[in-house]
């Protein structure tokens, strides 16, 4: 098992191991994926030692594989998330609030209102968890 994370880990070059098939072309797609959403956060100043961070890239990998969850994000989406990290969906959806909430205040606001372009406004009001998720999910797309 030590020996296929290892393989994982330099095929795809980052430290996710968390990543469960090899494609045939040498690319481990969730962990493709963890490093874009993982530049996208860094960028808008979210903060890696906060859970709320690791919430969060997971509810993006979740949606962007079912997009359907982003209808129902406290029924489906939170619930997924906090099974996978052993915890309560409340704790998930607080978690990622108040991720949001420090890299709102905390972030370089040119960049966050390139991200969130019509969300961003003046700045003041924060956008809604679902909305981070839908434009992370979003980026991934492009």
């Amino acid at each position: 098992m030590i020996r296929d994370r290892a393989r994982i880990f330099l095929i795809c070059g980052t430290a996710e191991l968390g990543c469960d098939k090899v494609n045939m072309d040498g690319e481990c797609s969730r962990v493709n994926i963890y490093k874009r959403t993982t530049y996208h956060m860094v960028r808008c100043g979210f903060q890696a030692r906060q859970k709320g961070y690791r919430y969060l890239r997971e509810a993006v990998w979740i949606a962007y594989q079912e997009p359907e969850v982003l209808t129902s994000v406290t029924k489906r989406l939170y619930p997924e998330v906090a099974k996978r990290f052993s915890t309560t969906d409340k704790q998930v959806e607080r978690a990622i609030r108040n991720a949001i909430e420090t890299a709102w205040s905390n972030g370089e606001p040119e960049t966050l209102k390139e991200v969130f372009k019509e969300i961003y406004g003046d700045g003041t009001i924060r956008p809604t968890n679902t909305e981070v998720i839908e434009k992370m999910v979003g980026f991934l797309r492009i």
